[in-house]
């Protein structure tokens, strides 16, 4: 029985021996005030400037460094309540367990708040920055009284955040009392991070028919394991060798084994969206605040693409001339992917929203948006029997791969008062041309993303455009046979996305009645020969009306002709 008992506990530190240790917190990033390179010398309580260690750079406010010779930067009160803070410029790719902040002196009354905020939104690094869905806040407010109470009113403060986050920022954010002559210095703080990093997802989350899964990790070497019932994984879990598909909803959790350390447990849920669950715009509209909804509808408005930013804000509606629409807020592409280029997202476009139901100004917004599906719009150009038209792109579109239309961009000639047209055979996305064919409706093909085109005078807008003076807006318009720029009237309003000419006719030239357009580069038709007695009203080559006496070259129902 002993030798059974002994065999036993053997087995049990065999078995102990064999579990692997959590990760530990290891030092990251560190920001030495007596090591760092600061961005100017500051001998004031109210400066905005940099410090940067080790390639990475710190944005400082409100705190003084003496001229770059203190060892540590001081914040010195004033009669009003202050916010001074410190943030990382650039975001951390791997996560932050804690923070530690050495103080060496503090004048603990004046401190009403020390809050951490970790988020992804580059708007934190400014003097206002949005409290969004994407920033947690964490307080540490008595966790920094009782470590500088217990040591003269210096020491170490440790920041522990529960919920590491990746690719993030870090505000260290004060909220100071109004009180002359009370300050604050700090002279180092220091990053931890996790000797193991915890898996990383992608895939979409929330999904109509299935989703592919990706696990990585940020360490070289690391295996991950992983569980699709909930359970708590460990390394006798499947083994993640390559992505995998979920085609109903589950709770995926991973785990990363390295050196004989594990990583915290990552976990992500995934949502099979069914067909009852997806909602019109009309219905979210009447959804209650921070319900999460699945939405089918049309995109009907963007945003102009800003390429420092990683998302795009569209707007959405049952249908795409609809006037009632929701602002889908930070929006980004399919797999929660960067937007990286303004063609990715269009109007017209068909897609399915993820998102929570918010309001924004008393007007309700979507937020914490997940582009589940989209259904791209097919390019068309529409062109009546005059055999020309105006069309808006919405994508890049290659003329050349049609044989059957022809594109044409609008040049405006203040000093000779006329229209040119010259042909393209490519256009960016969010441009209008001229295009000429025969009567019909034509599906145009996609075109490069880097095509770029000059001189193009013919413009239009997201929105009704209203004419306010005259003879300043042209449109394309049938007259006769022919086709020509007519100006609009004054108080008149313009379509959205029609595609129309403003002229600012030189002091010394009146703008014309009627521009046209024709076969060539010139903008007016072939020249013809009639009788006197034609009918049809009569412009000279200035444009100027003339009477049926009038002989000689002149324009006629937009054609150029000789009158004997």
């Amino acid at each position: 029985m002993k030798i059974i008992l002994q065999l036993l506990f053997i087995c049990l530190l065999t078995s102990i021996g064999l579990e692997k240790a959590n990760a530990k917190d290891v030092v990251y990033k560190t920001l030495d005030f007596s090591e760092a390179t600061e961005s100017k010398k500051v001998y004031n309580y109210y400066s905005k400037w940099t410090a940067t260690e080790n390639g990475d750079t710190w944005f400082i406010y409100t705190f003084n460094n003496y001229g770059s010779q203190w060892k540590y930067i001081r914040y010195k009160g004033t009669d009003l309540e202050s916010y001074p803070y410190i943030v990382n410029q650039q975001t951390f790719p791997k996560e932050v367990t804690k923070i530690e902040i050495t103080v060496n002196y503090a004048d603990l009354d004046i401190v009403k708040d020390l809050k951490i905020y970790v988020g992804t939104d580059s708007t934190m690094k400014g003097l206002r920055f949005s409290l969004n869905e994407n920033v947690h806040k964490y307080y540490f407010t008595e966790a920094f009284k009782t470590a500088l109470n217990n040591n003269n009113k210096s020491g170490v403060v440790t920041c522990n955040l529960p919920h590491p986050n990746k690719n993030s920022y870090y505000r260290i954010h004060f909220v100071i009392e109004g009180n002359y002559n009370h300050k604050i210095e700090i002279s180092k703080i220091v990053y931890y991070t996790s000797s193991v990093q915890s898996p990383d997802f992608s895939g979409a989350t929330a999904f109509l028919d299935t989703t592919t899964v990706k696990l990585s990790s940020l360490d070289q070497g690391a295996k991950i394991y992983y569980t699709t019932d909930g359970t708590e994984p460990t390394d006798q879990s499947t083994a993640y060798t390559a992505p995998f598909t979920l085609d109903a909803s589950a709770t995926v959790k991973a785990i990363s084994y390295l050196n004989g350390e594990k990583s915290n447990v990552a976990s992500q849920e995934f949502k099979k969206v069914e067909n009852s669950e997806v909602i019109s715009v009309a219905q979210a509209l009447k959804t209650a605040d921070n319900a999460q909804v699945y939405i089918k509808a049309n995109v009907v408005k963007t945003d102009s693409y800003d390429s420092n930013r990683p998302s795009l804000n569209y707007y959405i509606a049952d249908t795409e001339n609809a006037d009632t629409t929701l602002e889908v807020l930070n929006g980004r592409y399919l797999q929660n992917a960067d937007i990286t280029r303004a063609s990715q997202i269009v109007r017209g476009d068909e897609v399915v929203v993820q998102a929570t139901v918010g309001t924004n100004n008393g007007t309700k917004v979507l937020k914490n948006a997940q582009l589940i599906s989209i259904n791209e719009y097919q390019e068309q150009a529409k062109v009546s029997a005059a055999g020309w038209a105006t069309f808006v792109s919405r994508r890049p579109v290659d003329f050349s791969k049609s044989s059957d239309i022809k594109a044409y961009t609008v040049k405006y000639d203040a000093s000779a008062n006329q229209v040119t047209l010259t042909p393209v055979n490519a256009i960016p996305g969010n441009t209008a041309v001229v295009v000429k064919a025969n009567d019909g409706t034509y599906n145009l093909e996609r075109g490069d993303e880097s095509t770029t085109i000059e001189n193009n005078d013919l413009k239009f807008s997201n929105n009704n455009t209203k004419v306010t003076k005259a003879f300043s807006v042209y449109v394309l318009s049938k007259q006769g046979n022919g086709c020509g720029f007519y100006p609009v009237k004054v108080n008149d309003t313009i379509a959205p996305f029609k595609g129309f000419l403003t002229v600012n006719a030189a002091s010394t030239v009146t703008a014309k009645p009627f521009y046209a357009i024709g076969n060539t580069t010139t903008g007016i038709f072939n020249t013809v020969e009639e009788n006197k007695n034609m009918e049809g009203v009569h412009y000279n080559l200035a444009g100027q009306r003339v009477n049926s006496n009038y002989k000689g070259l002149v324009i006629v129902n937009g054609h150029k002709v000789i009158i004997k």
